[in-house]
């Protein structure tokens, strides 16, 4: 093997440049992306905390305030730090999501390094990871920072933990804890690197032959203690999305050990590859829950059996298995059956798994080296190029929806976050399209996400009220349900029954965006006089739009016509002139187009109606 002619020092050094020029080489590609918009304006663009950059007050709302229905402060803090130094421009962000991932392969390298001592193995699992088609959804979509910063911490906790079990010391200690805080402060899903950290500990650590259960155990109470704090923070900060849908409790164990099975193939066969997999409408055939659940047991069962003999088989396994526990589905949280970035560090191990058996069983082969090192490089250029054409379709959202559109079936998460786009672009008719297919494939839930304002009629008008309606009877503190089904009583022209939702959600929480917005907006524009009521729709507008950072260009149309009812057509001029501004940063043609033509009505001294809240009781 000619790496041999160089001393291991050196080539440590190039299996770094190695790792660095094929990550930029796969991914590098990012830099000249646009937003993809899905998740991005919650993330960066649309969050007036993080656009305007460092400052002790944005700092301290990292730390205290949920942000895009998470609590994740390092993150909300390095989006903020690029909007510091860079702008809001997303080539930079895609620049700095490369940038991390990179550091996050290199320090991933080190630590199985440090931990196995076995460097051209660590290598190539390394390379797995940092190239893998898989990864395309964790690095070159902006509102996934938190994976690749995530695994940095993680994967310096790891170095960290190394450190400290070859030497023990309270200071390597407190690195280590250190790192792993940071990266559960980064994304929650990072609570299981205690139990993590155990597996190291079994193998290639050896601890549990040298020291006691106990002690080992004890170690890791400070870093349960953390993970028990993220996991309480995410449960408040995702108390509105959890379950959403009302998957029931056998479908979604159904659809976690389908989802086990499918990471798998994924691993070996990363082809279909898209950004939303619709969860499924109904149970799945007794042959494959029995395939898939037949497959998750053997593998179980033969990682126990021969945990003597092939350790590393143990703690890749259930590595595996353990991560992905708390992103399942058991406790669903959005409309996702699987997802690629969840893979992000769950497929680190069962990688080493398969790595180190491979090597283990041909340890007597003729020509091993050779096999070896031809097998390694096939795999590699193969998943780099498969990675390189599927990070190609993050280029913008054009690329990204009719791609998961290709690949996927009674996809109506796909084709309304499309729809969104499109409208965002100006293009009104494509969007309503895609809008009215999401309709189609599930009334109950279809047409009221998003931002396209396009109203469901008859049947499928008349079943999703049904279902929200029984939604908010049998769940009465759920604030979405009465925001959702306040949006569709007003498709039915039940606007004060709307109006009662919308209170009802705003006494439940006070701050609830949502429902201040939707109010204002009926208060400022209905034809009816008797709804109106300039004042409080002033009042609910301006909060609402302090609540989303003071950026958000719907908000400021609603204060604009608000201003105008209360007979402020000064500033109703100039908050319309803001969105206006705003509008045409996001690239968002339709709404600047709106701005332009209420301008000349305020300039007029005429308020706007809004037709569409024409009062048809019944």
């Amino acid at each position: 093997m000619y790496s041999l002619r160089f001393s291991l020092k050196t080539q440590k050094i190039l299996i770094v440049l190695a790792l660095t020029a094929l990550i930029w080489i796969v991914f590098g590609q990012t830099a000249r992306f646009d937003w993809v918009r899905y998740d991005d304006h919650d993330y960066v663009y649309r969050s007036g905390r993080v656009t305007s950059g460092f400052s002790f007050s944005n700092i301290a709302w990292a730390f205290t305030h949920f942000h895009a229905a998470n609590w994740h402060p390092i993150t909300t803090l390095s989006h903020m730090l690029d909007c510091q130094l860079f702008g809001v421009k997303p080539g930079v962000h895609h620049f700095t999501s490369v940038v991390i991932h990179t550091l996050a392969a290199i320090v991933l390298f080190f630590a199985l390094d440090s931990l196995t001592g076995k460097t051209w193995r660590s290598a190539f699992v390394t390379a797995v990871f940092a190239i893998h088609p898989l990864r395309a959804e964790s690095v070159a979509w902006i509102a996934e920072r938190k994976d690749v910063l995530s695994g940095l911490f993680f994967a310096l906790t790891l170095l960290a933990w190394s450190s400290y079990a070859g030497r023990k010391s309270v200071a390597r200690y407190l690195i280590a804890l250190f790192a792993a805080a940071l990266g559960t402060l980064s994304k929650p899903m990072l609570v299981t690197i205690p139990f993590v950290l155990l597996l190291i500990d079994y193998w290639p650590l050896n601890r549990f032959q040298k020291e006691k259960m106990i002690s080992l155990l004890l170690e890791k109470i400070p870093f349960a203690l953390f993970a028990a704090a993220s996991a309480v923070a995410t449960v408040l900060a995702q108390h509105g999305q959890i379950d959403t849908f009302g998957f029931s409790l056998p479908l979604r164990f159904e659809n976690a050990i389908v989802s086990y099975a499918i990471y798998l193939r994924q691993l070996i066969w990363p082809v279909d590859l898209a950004v939303l997999y619709p969860y499924p409408e109904k149970f799945f055939p007794f042959l494959t829950i029995a395939g898939c659940a037949a497959l998750l047991i053997a593998l179980s069962a033969i990682a126990i059996i021969y945990r003597k003999q092939f350790p590393f088989l143990f703690t890749g396994w259930f590595w595996f298995v353990g991560m992905l526990v708390p992103v399942i589905g058991i406790v669903q949280v959005g409309r996702q059956a699987h997802a690629d970035r969840y893979t992000y560090l769950p497929l680190i191990g069962i990688t080493i798994a398969i790595v180190w058996l491979v090597a283990e069983l041909t340890a007597r082969w003729r020509f091993r080296k050779q096999i070896g090192v031809l097998a390694c490089a096939i795999v590699i250029i193969t998943l780099s190029a498969c990675a390189y054409h599927q990070a190609a379709f993050w280029r913008n959202p054009d690329s990204l929806w009719p791609h998961t559109l290709a690949v996927t079936t009674n996809n109506d998460g796909a084709h309304l976050a499309f729809a969104t786009s499109l409208f965002a672009e100006g293009k009104t008719e494509e969007a309503i399209a895609h809008a009215r297919a999401a309709a189609e494939i599930r009334p109950a839930n279809a047409g009221v996400y998003g931002e396209v304002p396009v109203g469901l009629e008859g049947k499928p008008l008349d079943e999703a009220i049904l279902f929200w309606s029984a939604r908010v009877e049998n769940e009465p503190n759920n604030i979405g349900a009465h925001n959702t089904f306040g949006v569709l009583l007003v498709q039915k022209h039940q606007t004060r029954a709307a109006i009662e939702q919308w209170e009802t959600a705003l006494g439940l929480n006070p701050k609830d965006g949502n429902a201040q917005s939707n109010l204002a907006w009926v208060f400022a524009t209905a034809p009816d006089a008797s709804l109106r009521n300039g004042t409080r729709a002033v009042d609910l507008a301006e909060r609402a739009l302090k609540l989303a950072g003071g950026v958000s260009p719907i908000l400021h149309r609603t204060l604009a016509a608000a201003y105008a009812e209360t007979g402020r057509f000064d500033d109703a001029i100039a908050t319309a002139e803001r969105g206006y501004a705003f509008a045409e940063r996001e690239g968002n043609r339709e709404l600047a187009d709106e701005f332009a033509a209420v301008l000349a009505r305020y300039r007029q001294h005429q308020p706007f109606r809004d037709a569409s809240l024409e009062l048809h009781e019944d």
